[in-house]
């Protein structure tokens, strides 16, 4: 499964399917409650589920020797949205440095505000995930931009899609760049996307 010869468009898109099928569980509320068959929303946990499942899913095809730290990718992708307990979620392309600016802020004040012997962690983990300088960070952001396509290609995201007025270039502006350097989850992408534009998602 990890030779690229099998990574044909084909095999990509079925593995795509059954990655929505683990997606379902973003769906399905706790205490017997339901979502509307309308409500378009997803959570950022929700965003945060799928990325433990696609590291569970990439980590051995972009690192098959197994060096690279799983509990740190792992416990990276479950803190590094923090800020947005403060700020909110904005659409990756609609980002300026203003609002940059004040994620740093709000990712110093929820790590001020955290459990007192659990900040310490907080930081280490947002730091090291902000600076990029490990392969873990690095990783953790690629799957950071490449989840969203597994939510968004199927008839919930096309509609979001139509909603928020987005081009296959604003699709492209936060994933080519941080999603590149791992051959395996970029074909995945490629292939999702380029299918996305033919099917007439933008």
């Amino acid at each position: 499964m990890t030779n690229a010869d099998h990574l044909t468009a084909g095999f990509i898109l079925e593995e795509v399917k059954r990655l929505q099928y683990l997606y379902a569980l973003k769906r399905e509320i706790r205490y017997g409650q339901k979502r509307p068959d309308n409500d378009l929303t997803e959570s950022v946990a929700e965003h945060i589920y799928g990325m433990h499942l696609l590291a569970h899913y990439f980590l051995p095809l972009e690192n098959p020797t197994g060096d690279w730290d799983a509990l740190k990718i792992l416990s990276m992708i479950t803190i590094h949205d923090l800020d947005e307990i403060e700020t909110g979620d904005t659409i990756a392309y609609l980002k300026n440095d203003e609002m940059y600016a004040a994620e740093k802020l709000a990712r110093e004040t929820v790590i001020n505000n955290g459990p007192l012997h659990f900040k310490n962690k907080l930081e280490l983990l947002s730091n090291e995930y902000e600076e990029r300088t490990t392969v873990e960070s690095r990783f953790v952001k690629a799957i950071d931009a490449f989840e969203p396509l597994i939510q968004i290609y199927s008839p919930f995201g096309k509609t979001i899609i139509e909603k928020n007025k987005t081009t296959a270039a604003n699709s492209e502006i936060s994933k080519e760049i941080p999603i590149r350097p791992f051959p395996t989850m970029y074909r995945y992408y490629r292939t999702i996307h380029e299918k996305m534009i033919e099917e007439g998602y933008f």
